[in-house]
Order: C-alpha cells, then structure tokens, then sequence
C-alpha cells in the first residue's frame, strides 16, 4: 500500500508560527518564543515573548508589526524576534528546519507520502506543501530528507 496525503496543501506556514523553538542569544541553549493566541498576521505583541529552557532567558517583544517591527517567515528565524531557529539541520548545500515540533512533522508527513493529492485544490498553490523546495519534495532525496528529519526529532529532546 502506497504511503498518500490529501491534506498538506491546505496548510500554511503561518498555521506554524506558534511556539517556535530558537537559539537562545544569551546561552546557545534552546529557547522558545511564545506567542499567545497568535491569529496571523495580527499578534498581540504583549503576549509574543522568548523564554531559555536552559538559563531562564526572558525578553518580551517590544514593537508591534508595522511600527518599527516587521514579521519576517519563511526563513530558518523565527518572526519575532528573528532567532535562529533550534530544528535545522544541513542537506548538502541546503538547510532544511522547522519552527516547531508539528511543523517538523508536516515536513515528515509531505516529504514521506509516495502520493501527494491536490484534490483539484487549484488555488492551494501558495499552500506550503507546494511551496516546498524541489530538492526536498525530490523521490531521489526522500530517504536522505527523512534521516535529517529523524536527527532534527532527537536535537528537539
């Protein structure tokens, strides 16, 4: 039986940007930001902040998008702060990472399935399932993809 999804081109990488995992700037251990009740691209920034886990680390977001602060995605830093993510891990000459957990697992799941349905969803390409580069989503590299996203889960521990 052939491993399908019929699902990962209805997500968003914003649907991500919630608990994302980062370097923490004062001791290289692993952060998080937290963001609250994030509803994209609206935050309340009073709730947007990045804790340590390793040394107690703790700073709020102190501008609000558009006044001075800008969300920047689709990079391996996260919005708010624009951290170093802590997933990511090297590929050759290219660097795959995920915010968090469930956004390591959504990679996981697209990058795995044999067949990837679109169910006639025409308007899903600007889905992140179709945005994904073509040396990640590649049959030939499924395998090696997978052993770096295998190693990803361990560094999250």
């Amino acid at each position: 039986m052939s491993n399908r999804t019929n699902h990962t081109y209805q997500a968003f990488l914003h649907q991500f940007i919630k608990d994302v995992l980062v370097v923490c700037p004062n001791c290289e251990g692993k952060a998080i930001v937290k963001t609250g009740e994030l509803i994209y691209p609206r935050c309340d920034v009073k709730e947007v902040r990045v804790i340590c886990l390793k040394c107690g680390y703790n700073k709020q977001l102190e501008h609000a998008a558009g006044k001075g602060k800008y969300l920047v995605s689709g990079a391996p830093i996260d919005p708010f702060f624009q951290l170093p993510v802590w997933l990511q891990g090297d590929f050759g000459d290219h660097l795959l990472w995920a915010y968090n957990m469930e956004h390591l697992q959504f990679l996981e799941q697209h990058i795995r399935a044999d067949l990837r349905e679109r169910n006639g969803q025409e308007t899903y390409n600007s889905s992140l399932g179709s945005r994904l580069p073509k040396w990640m989503t590649a049959k030939k590299n499924r395998e090696a993809v997978l052993k770096v996203i295998e190693k990803l889960k361990g560094v999250f521990n």
